[in-house]
């Protein structure tokens, strides 16, 4: 990531799933938003400093190695992402409210303002989708777990349904889930890349 660890945007991206996961338990008020991304980038210094340091780290040193991290961001910069996770909980929102096989309007696709084909007119706009699934894994045991993944769509935009579909066909290709079972999709999201 371009600027990381010292440029605000870069390091807001960096701990964007911690913004918008605080968000959806807790709203978007400012003290709710702070603690997500002190909690974001404790979690952050405490995987970094767990594999760079010869001992465990101290509390001491996970804080200040947030610190070093999210110390430059203002309350303007926080403002700004939580306007935009607002944005993304609003567009996730009105997709989940489809019926599976209505068109997708444009108000339930997430435009990050870092995306790079929307409004770029030498490049067709590109769509992912994230899924989180329960899944069910057959090895010695059956081992059942809700996992995350993400799928660039490369049909046209059409139908949650057929977004769906389009993701959990690539899911069974991949050879990764070679012994794995779809069990049920658990959220899902659509935003232009």
């Amino acid at each position: 990531m371009s600027g990381w660890p010292n440029e605000t945007d870069a390091v807001l991206r960096g701990l964007w799933g911690s913004l918008v996961a605080g968000a959806e338990s807790g709203g978007r008020g400012a003290a709710n938003m702070w603690e997500s991304l002190r909690s974001g980038a404790e979690s952050w210094a405490t995987g970094v400093l767990s594999i760079t340091s010869p001992t465990p780290p101290t509390e001491a040193e996970i804080a200040l190695q947030a610190h070093s991290l999210i110390g430059h961001v203002t309350i303007m910069d926080v403002n700004r992402y939580a306007k935009t996770v607002g944005e993304f909980l609003a567009a996730k929102q009105n997709l989940q409210q489809l019926d599976p096989a209505d068109q997708i309007p444009g108000n339930a696709i997430f435009h990050a303002p870092w995306a790079t084909t929307v409004g770029n007119p030498a490049v067709p706009t590109r769509y992912r989708i994230r899924v989180l699934r329960s899944i069910t894994v057959s090895g010695f045991t059956q081992i059942q777990r809700n996992e995350w993944a993400t799928y660039e769509i490369s049909s046209p935009l059409t139908s949650t349904a057929d977004a769906l579909q389009q993701a959990n066909t690539l899911f069974a290709q991949s050879d990764y889930n070679a012994r794995a079972q779809i069990n049920d999709v658990l959220d899902y999201v659509i935003e232009a890349v």
